[in-house]
């Protein structure tokens, strides 16, 4: 049987507040800002979000109490979504067009593979108006530059502590990355699993922050329940047992309970899974109980990421940080897929790991969830992470504060380069332009939300066309209509009002609106260099 769980609460918020003038706060003071980044994560993953199955109350709570962008996008993988978050813009403005690596691309803009100057930052532009900014997690948007010199110091964080590539070993015991504290770089010596580690240094930051006047923005980016999937302490057994029935079972649980809970649009596919996996009936015993190992482990650390941020949160709410805090939460992308067993990336197939049954979990361990649970855990929608279809980059989100009306579910298209001109609209403060910090950048692509946090209009209008490339899977969105392109594949047209699970292509039956927006999009990718590829794209 599945776990079902309770929504319990476990940390006490102030009483929440219906309704609000303006964005200003209520004594004038600018806001504080916290920006929750998770990782790899499932859309129904949250209890808020339809999960039943792992309890994550303190997410729940912010997000039941605050509002919950039921189509929030991010990019299909973890660097260019993070490149986007901290411009505000595109990942080939921002110099992420991708985090694979491939020949054709040497050399071009776009690509250079880490944090460009041509954009201002997040946490730069801030800082530049008082805040005091700091970050613990994953960076991911430097380890490309060969100067070395793309640390979140550069960038403007005050203080950080973060994982400079895109994954290591929860418990560091097999040290393949190297960490930024306070822009000084090191190799992992502490030995406390990641999302503690990660939750300890955001709270010694705030901590040191605590009697400032100073408004803070903080990032919290852990990355658990990135691969590998290790135990958090004394977790091993919490959900054994929980996922015998499989993958197939898991995935109409999770829609049917994602429907209940109000946030799958309308037209969602519920009566079958979107899957890429083949059925659970079709594995063999032994490959069964390694895949419901898999998916007990990922369980433990997302239930773990929930507690840890709780205390987080608790800590703020001890020290009155809390109230004047905007929270914003998001997942970079949609869950990983492909393999099960070892990605073996980067030379990892040389090192010492024990995937036995019996060690799976152990730091000594790597393994992802595989394709079935991740079809599992981003359905209605089509595909997972690296895909440009709705799988792939619809992501959980919701953003909290005192001053929110509670309870809402806005299902209006937004993006993670809209979360830069949020926040530094709640501020009072304008988006860069020109010249900034002695450089030229590009302008700002996203939009601001305010007038979805406060109900008074759109983030962005029907005939505005919203792009995307990464490694050459592209897309883009206008009004009700999307196109999307993998690799050496032809484009597709969906009506995503219509069809959001993305099941019946378009594009015979819609040939002047595909040659249109085909045209669009061209014009587009001419400006930002993107670049065709073909599928022999290697990782790095």
């Amino acid at each position: 049987m599945l776990r079902t769980t309770m929504r319990v609460l476990i940390f006490g918020f102030t009483v929440i507040l219906p309704t609000v003038a303006s964005a200003q706060e209520k004594d004038g003071t600018s806001p504080n800002f916290l920006i929750i980044l998770t990782d790899d994560m499932g859309y129904t993953d949250l209890g808020a979000f339809g999960g039943t199955d792992i309890p994550t109350p303190n997410l729940d709570r912010l997000a039941w109490n605050g509002i919950r962008l039921t189509n929030f996008h991010s990019a299909p993988s973890c660097a260019p979504t993070r490149a986007m978050l901290m411009s505000g813009t595109g990942n080939h403005e921002a110099g992420m067009g991708s985090q694979l690596f491939n020949a054709m691309f040497e050399g071009e803009r776009g690509y250079e593979g880490f944090l460009q100057p041509r954009v201002a930052t997040m946490p730069e532009v801030l800082q530049d108006n008082g805040y005091h900014t700091m970050m613990s997690g994953k960076w991911h948007i430097g380890e490309r530059d060969p100067s070395g010199e793309t640390l979140p110091r550069r960038y403007g964080f005050s203080r950080d502590y973060t994982l400079l590539r895109g994954a290591d070993e929860h418990y560091g015991s097999i040290p393949l990355a190297t960490y930024s504290e306070d822009g000084i770089v090191h190799t992992l010596t502490d030995p406390t699993y990641s999302t503690h580690r990660y939750t300890n240094h955001l709270i010694s930051f705030l901590e040191d922050h605590a009697d400032s006047e100073q408004p803070f923005f903080a990032v919290y980016a852990p990355t658990a329940p990135h691969w590998p999937l290790q135990y958090p302490p004394g977790s091993r057994d919490r959900f054994a047992g929980d996922y015998d029935a499989g993958f197939d079972v898991l995935c109409s649980q999770r829609m049917a309970d994602a429907n209940a809970e109000g946030i799958l649009p309308d037209n969602a596919e519920t009566s079958n899974c979107n899957k890429e996996s083949g059925p659970w009936q079709d594995l063999s015993g032994e490959e069964q109980r390694v895949y419901t190992r898999a998916m007990e482990i990922y369980a433990t650390m997302v239930a773990d990421l929930d507690a840890e941020i709780g205390r987080l949160l608790t800590t703020m709410e001890q020290r009155g940080q809390l109230d004047n805090t905007w929270v914003i939460y998001m997942n970079d992308n949609g869950p990983q897929g492909g393999r099960l067993l070892a990605p073996l990336i980067g030379g990892r197939d040389t090192l010492p790991y024990d995937n036995s049954l019996d060690n799976l979990g152990n730091a000594d361990s790597w393994a992802s969830i595989g394709q079935g649970w991740a079809d599992a855990i981003s359905s209605p929608f089509r595909n997972t992470k690296s895909s440009q279809f709705e799988g792939g980059i619809r992501v959980p989100a919701f953003a909290w504060h005192s001053t929110l009306t509670t309870g809402r579910i806005d299902n209006q298209y937004v993006s993670v380069m809209d979360i830069m001109p949020t926040l530094l609209d709640l501020a009072g403060i304008d988006l860069p332009s020109g010249r900034f910090r002695k450089r030229n950048i590009l302008p700002v692509r996203g939009r601001s939300m305010v007038p979805l946090l406060f109900g008074t209009g759109p983030v962005h209008t029907a005939d505005e066309a919203i792009t995307q490339d990464h490694a050459g899977t592209r897309m883009m969105v206008k009004g009700d209509w999307k196109i999307v392109q993998h690799t050496d594949t032809d484009w597709q047209l969906f009506n995503l009002v219509d069809d959001p699970s993305e099941r019946q292509d378009m594009s015979t039956a819609q040939p002047d609106l595909m040659k249109q927006m085909l045209a669009e999009f061209d014009e587009f990718a001419r400006e930002r260099n993107y670049i065709q590829v073909n599928n022999s794209i290697n990782q790095p």
